[in-house]
């Protein structure tokens, strides 16, 4: 499934999927390169937005 999302004021476009192991998310044209899984839809879009607007996941280097 595409979805737009908006990170630093632009509109990117993900591809959200399901494999064998749970849901997965991927920059659109960039389809050897996927983040997850994700138990839903929304943890692996929630997580394409954290990552495009800082460039990391990570709960410690978010609150430094």
């Amino acid at each position: 499934m595409k979805t737009i999302i908006t990170a630093l004021e632009q509109e990117l476009t993900i591809n959200v999927f399901k494999k064998r192991k749970g849901i997965y998310w991927s920059y659109d044209g960039v389809e050897d390169l996927s983040y997850g899984p994700f138990n839903n839809d929304q943890q692996a879009i929630n997580d394409a937005k954290l990552y495009s607007q800082y460039g990391t996941t990570s709960k410690h280097l978010l609150t430094t």
